[in-house]
């Protein structure tokens, strides 16, 4: 076989994964797995807590990825005939982990329930039920409800 050899990148060319998108020389635009996949999940609420200690309790690995708002851990799993992924971005103001169904289900409440149950954690924890983005999402914290109960899961109670 023949050795082939690739040019490097031109000298102008920006980071493909750094924005601004399509308006720099470079001709290639990279987006993450999670970029690519998070626009199909159905968001179900967000927990008061980082990733972390979910995937502790359930022996799972965080995945560090990155998309075009920020880097950020993610896990993805299944359990009790759910299809989950946990998000939580560097950036995010309310220190919220975004809880989705990787696959769309009539039940997200009892997704949501489940997930609550299995880790052994309480409603307490939940920040909101639905979607970020939807009006009729239940119970917003404020960035002082979300510290204060980051604080109380310090308890013994939560360990």
């Amino acid at each position: 076989m023949t050795d082939i050899e690739v040019p490097g990148p031109e000298p102008d060319w920006q980071p493909a994964t750094q924005p601004p998108y399509y308006t720099g020389k470079n001709p290639a635009h990279q987006y993450s797995v999670w970029e690519h996949s998070a626009p199909l999940f159905q968001m179900v609420g967000a927990l008061a807590l980082p990733v972390q200690p979910v995937a502790q309790r359930l022996r799972l690995h965080v995945e560090r990825s990155w998309d075009g708002l920020d880097e950020l851990d993610v896990v993805l799993f299944r359990l009790d005939g759910f299809s989950f992924a946990i998000s939580k971005h560097d950036g995010n103001p309310l220190g919220v982990s975004y809880v989705w169904l990787t696959q769309p289900h009539e039940q997200a409440d009892k997704a949501l329930d489940t997930l609550l149950e299995v880790v052994g954690i309480g409603e307490d924890v939940v920040a909101f039920r639905g979607d970020a983005h939807d009006f009729r999402a239940e119970r917003i914290f404020t960035g002082q409800d979300v510290g204060s109960c980051q604080q109380s899961n310090n308890s013994p109670r939560s360990a």
